[in-house]
């Protein structure tokens, strides 16, 4: 499920239920006018992430409704006193949809998540694409470019196949219902954690930002990362290290579009470019590869890097198709163009 819209960061799940539990509560149980309706409108088309907490709520009423009869005819024998009745329709009803609305706000999360999501589910994102998903335990986990996950978020089990990509996860502790990462043969435990995850075709990348996590491969436990640690896995060992904390902000910053490169070599520049856009960079010149760059750009503006490259760096920009080359070598380059084309 990819959510457009962008959630507000200061709005937590618990207001966004609560609000949404308001708006039902005055729809269903007093006066609700076209102001209400437009005033209702205006806040689903905010976020996503509205419209979410909306038919939760509205989920849950309408399965405490289909309970009520069943309720109120207890409700009406227990009721009887001195063989009159009381008027119990016409203050039950009420009160068991304001208590579902309640419930709504307060048990949206576990009773939703059971009643209304499946138990396996894939989410994914293209190329330059980005998406924030939002669970009823109030875990949230950000797809970056190019990602593929499958989640079994239940009230039971909640883990999470990183298949490709790059993630970012802020986990809601339970220590009844741990939350599980799984890498290929790696898998991370949290332990009320704030992470990245970056997976590629050799290694494994992990950073803590927050809390602690277990990483572990094959049931044996390989490292406990503590906050401004990263461990990276390769075929062949692990290793960790400490982060400073703006390395850690700029490993993070795809999270607001951006790329960070504090004397990159032009290699990462070019491999991180290619990652976020599908017109890919191309490195003509082995000899160049090792060139420093600093930069602060957005993902997908790599035009602006490529003007860097020629105006400061006094490097070559040749377009060749849907390939952009970029060397130090002479005027013509169409056959380094073939040779790179040919190999792609």
């Amino acid at each position: 499920m990819s959510l457009s819209g962008q959630p507000s960061l200061t709005e937590t799940h618990d207001a966004q239920s609560e609000r949404a539990a308001a708006f039902l509560e005055r729809q269903r149980c007093g006066a609700w006018s076209d102001a209400d309706k437009a005033e209702l409108d205006a806040w689903l088309a905010e976020s996503a992430l509205h419209e979410v907490a909306w038919l939760r709520v509205e989920g849950i009423a309408a399965r405490a409704d289909q309970l009520a009869p069943y309720l109120s005819v207890e409700l009406k024998r227990i009721t009887q006193v001195g063989g009159k009745n009381f008027q119990y329709r016409r203050y039950i009803f009420p009160l068991l949809a304001a208590a579902s609305i309640a419930l709504a706000a307060l048990w949206g999360g576990p009773f939703v998540a059971s009643l209304l999501q499946p138990a396996d589910r894939t989410d994914s994102t293209d190329i330059g694409g980005r998406t924030l998903l939002s669970f009823s335990d109030r875990t949230q986990i950000e797809l970056n470019t190019d990602t593929a996950v499958r989640l079994r978020m239940t009230t039971r089990e909640r883990t999470v196949w990183l298949e490709k990509g790059e993630a970012w996860f802020h986990v809601a502790h339970d220590a009844a219902h741990p939350f599980t990462v799984i890498v290929g043969r790696y898998r991370i435990a949290d332990l009320g954690t704030e992470f990245l995850v970056h997976r590629n075709a050799d290694n494994v990348d992990v950073t803590l930002l927050d809390g602690r996590a277990v990483l572990s491969t094959e049931g044996v436990q390989t490292a406990t990362l503590s906050p401004g640690e990263e461990a990276v896995t390769t075929p062949t060992g692990l290793s960790v290290t400490r982060k400073t904390p703006q390395e850690l902000a700029d490993e993070s910053a795809w999270r607001r579009g951006m790329l960070v490169f504090r004397n990159a070599p032009l290699s990462q520049v070019v491999r991180d470019f290619n990652r976020y856009n599908t017109t890919k960079l191309v490195i003509a010149d082995p000899s160049i590869a090792n060139v420093q760059v600093v930069a602060n750009l957005r993902a997908d503006d790599y035009e602006s890097f490529l003007q860097i490259a020629h105006d400061v760096l006094k490097l070559r920009v040749d377009r060749e198709g849907g390939v952009i080359l970029i060397s130090r070598g002479p005027e013509n380059t169409k056959k380094k163009a073939a040779h790179l084309k040919r190999s792609l």
